[in-house]
């Protein structure tokens, strides 16, 4: 790492759209960025992703960086929270899978078989193709319902409708996927 004035500098000319400096800092705190979110996302392709959100985030808001903290303890907080919210959908996409699965009684076992597991990792794969084939209202309320787990009157206030419109959203929808799931499966 850079000591403190080294950074101090550098940021300045990040600052002023030096594309060399903006260079060096990434070459600099990349590897730092990555090393902390792999360890806390522990899948290697997710933190590249989230490496590349975390630089994209930090050269977006330099400016609010104040120079009251390291720039490397900024770093932990803008990785931390980037982390968190991949971590965040990632229990909420297991917990729609989840919830749907019971909503259309697909049973999991509790030690998959090898084979079982592939079975199981198309039949999400068709799951969520059957989502993306209802139409956006359907979808906006299936993903809210079951992803964002809002109770239907917010729904209702979030898409502008009522919440026996949204009760009657998520029938039809519920229905759509049944029938696309025993296209697919079936």
């Amino acid at each position: 790492m850079m000591n403190h004035l080294d950074t101090a500098q550098l940021i300045s000319r990040c600052r002023e759209g030096d594309a060399l400096a903006v260079e060096a800092l990434i070459r600099t705190y990349q590897p730092f960025i990555y090393r902390l979110a792999v360890s806390i996302l522990d899948d290697p392709d997710d933190a590249d992703e989230a490496t590349q959100d975390v630089l994209v985030t930090t050269l977006s808001k330099l400016g609010s960086y104040r120079g009251q903290a390291k720039f490397t303890t900024w770093l932990y907080t803008v990785t931390l929270n980037t982390c968190r919210g991949r971590l965040r959908k990632r229990r909420a996409r297991a917990r729609l899978t989840q919830v749907l699965h019971a909503l259309f009684r697909v049973k999991e076992e509790q030690e998959p078989h090898p084979e079982q597991q592939a079975i199981q990792h198309e039949g999400d794969a068709h799951l969520w193709q059957a989502i993306t084939t209802l139409d956006d209202r359907l979808r906006e309320a299936v993903v809210l319902r079951y992803y964002h787990e809002l109770p239907l009157k917010e729904i209702g206030l979030v898409l502008g409708v009522s919440e026996r419109t949204i009760r009657t959203w998520l029938h039809t929808a519920h229905e759509q996927m049944r029938a696309s799931l025993q296209r697919e499966m079936g």
